[in-house]
């Protein structure tokens, strides 16, 4: 897009200015009659042919489970391909120059002055100056630039969208780039293949609430900083709606804590899972005791303390295997059986 013009980028800050969505909301999808507009995600899968690693045809299945390891933000053999991208996006001068306004626009967005003299700036130069903030702020410009770009309702991902993708992909970066709810592309955090697969179930089995708050929580924990408290939040609201209409359905104020009073309260909770003779093992420990660990996450937020990444993560798998166990039918009361 080396020429694109002034007026293109303005309406380019324009429509990045009128959008206040989260920068993660695709991550997770409904199915079916229960999917909006405001919740609606797609699958990675859905966008981009390209998801494999390239196995070379000699390496062994452990040389490839290292290729498929998320490697960092910026993985050193992409950092070439990544100044080259954005130089080209920022040629909005033409002849390997940005135009003062997309500075401007650049400066203003970020709150930070390059210290460049008026005038056209080299995009090489340019560069440079992003690239010495750090590697974090340099992936921030990446994502303002992909977010002017919009998923098409027909036809293919565009070119750069694909090339940009192709490289986090392939060096397995710490971060992909998705279609958000205002279908804008954006760069959101990876996690490893597998983990958010539990978390796609559970949005799909559980009720309208309850997945809401999944989506709210995987979608915040997919951000480039993301909001562990609010993750932590998110995670607990999607269980208290999913287990409060099992445990205690004529109670209006179904919270995590009068929950887990129940379920002890009542030896008769459990699984549906087989157990010995003599009762082992005793499934509504298992239960409460996983319950108990996003209630004391909770108690301990509320002291000052956010969670860290690797907590916030740990406690939205928790969150999507209870939710989706409540939303089975997995959890049951065997007095009432």
């Amino acid at each position: 897009m080396s020429a694109r013009t002034q007026a293109t980028w303005s309406r380019r800050v324009r429509t990045l200015r009128s959008r206040e969505c989260d920068p993660c909301t695709a991550s997770l999808s409904r199915t079916g009659a229960r999917a909006s507009s405001d919740v609606t995600g797609v699958a990675p899968t859905q966008y981009f042919d390209h998801m494999t690693v390239w196995r070379p045809w000699d390496a062994d299945d452990d040389e490839y489970a290292q290729r498929l390891e998320i490697k960092a933000l910026i993985p050193e053999p992409m950092r070439p391909f990544l100044h080259s991208w954005l130089a080209t996006e920022l040629d909005t001068a033409g002849y390997g120059h940005a135009e003062a306004g997309t500075v401007h626009a650049l400066q203003s967005a970020f709150g930070i002055n390059f210290g460049f003299a008026p005038g056209r700036v080299s995009t090489k130069a340019l560069v440079e100056r992003i690239a010495s903030e750090s590697d974090r702020f340099l992936m921030q410009v990446v994502d303002y630039v992909a977010a002017s770009y919009e998923r098409r309702a027909y036809g293919p991902v565009p070119d750069e969208i694909d090339s940009l993708s192709w490289h986090l992909d392939q060096n397995m970066s710490a971060v992909q780039v998705l279609p958000d709810a205002s279908q804008a592309y954006r760069i959101t955090r990876r996690l490893p293949l597998g983990v958010e697969d539990s978390g796609t179930d559970a949005v799909d089995r559980a009720s309208e609430q309850a997945g809401r708050h999944l989506i709210k929580a995987w979608s915040a924990m997919r951000s480039l900083t993301p909001d562990t408290s609010l993750v932590m939040t998110e995670a607990i609201r999607a269980v208290e709606a999913a287990a409060g209409p099992v445990v205690i359905p004529k109670d209006k104020q179904q919270r995590l804590g009068k929950i887990v009073q129940t379920l002890k309260a009542r030896e008769t909770w459990g699984l549906v899972l087989r157990r010995r003779d003599d009762g082992v093992p005793d499934h509504r420990i298992v239960l409460i005791g996983m319950m108990e660990t996003l209630a004391f996450a909770e108690q301990h937020r509320h002291g000052g303390e956010a969670p860290s990444v690797l907590e916030a993560l740990t406690h939205v798998q928790l969150a999507s295997t209870l939710v989706s166990w409540f939303a089975t039918g997995a959890v049951v009361d065997r007095a009432i059986d």
